[in-house]
């Protein structure tokens, strides 16, 4: 893939996907989060495009150098979601950036194995540590955004505020912007029109950062007595974004919805065509 900067923004990036069919997307790149991007500019119903600068996914805010405060500041962020626990939520606090409002929807019942544990990266190692447990633990949660009443609730309220607000720049996240803000990016965008396909790319192109981050967890425990390979595959079943977990979401939204678009229209109570008419252009 080619890199070039835009014009009118020297921190934001415009990947061009040669290895994808996405024509374009904007990357946002701070020190510590590198999975953050702006959904403008994917192609969505009747060929409209969706505005820029006003939907942008990422992982949670932390870490932050002055740059990275700076780079944030540039982007005119109204409104923070954020789709972690509460625990996550009050121990990994994103940083506060000013005129900006905070809201946090719980997306899913941590299943915490540790009742100290303070982040979602030590909880999923656990899930790594039962070895063939890391795929079908995430095949499970997949499937909960659609058959779990949080889940439900989150994402109704996610829709719900996107719709409140004219003229508003939302930044929504999780973790690490892979799962619970995966997810809220892909029904946002099949909401908007966007092709399945483009949808999915979206999705899978978060691999490009999460390797970044694999590589880093994997430095910390490779040379530990427990590392073997069969943990390894078990940590990139976790870490990963899979087409298989998207599917786990789409089988249970047809089961239960018909479509995945039954499943936003009468599930999260979307106004489908209000939402178009805001966010394309």
């Amino acid at each position: 893939m080619r890199i070039k900067r835009a014009q009118n923004n020297k921190y934001v990036y415009i990947i061009i996907l040669i290895s994808y069919k996405i024509e374009y997307m904007r990357v946002i790149e701070l020190s510590y989060q590198k999975n953050i991007r702006d959904l403008g500019g994917m192609v969505g119903f009747n060929n409209l495009k969706i505005k820029e600068s006003r939907l942008i996914r990422g992982g949670y805010l932390g870490h932050l150098s002055t740059e990275d405060v700076e780079i944030l500041n540039s982007l005119h962020i109204t409104d923070v979601i954020d789709f972690r626990s509460e625990k996550e939520f009050t121990n990994r606090h994103d940083y506060v950036l000013d005129g900006v409002t905070y809201h946090n929807y719980p997306c899913i019942n941590e299943k915490i194995k540790d009742k100290d544990q303070e982040n979602a990266d030590g909880n999923l190692l656990w899930f790594v540590d039962q070895r063939d447990g890391g795929f079908q633990h995430m095949s499970n949660i997949y499937r909960e955004f659609v058959t779990e009443n949080m889940s439900v609730t989150a994402y109704k309220n996610f829709f719900k505020l996107l719709l409140s607000k004219d003229d508003a720049t939302f930044y929504f996240h999780c973790s690490q912007g892979k799962d619970r803000a995966g997810m809220a990016a892909y029904f946002l965008e099949i909401a908007l029109g966007v092709s399945e396909e483009d949808a999915l790319e979206d999705y899978l192109f978060t691999n490009v950062a999460m390797n970044i981050r694999i590589d880093h967890l994997l430095a910390q425990v490779k040379d530990k007595d427990f590392f073997d390979e069969e943990y390894e595959r078990s940590m990139y079943a976790v870490f990963l974004a899979k087409e298989e977990y998207i599917n786990a979401t789409i089988n249970a939204a047809k089961e239960l919805y018909g479509s995945v678009l039954g499943y936003i229209k009468n599930a999260l109570e979307v106004d489908i065509d209000k939402l178009r008419k805001m966010y394309l252009e």
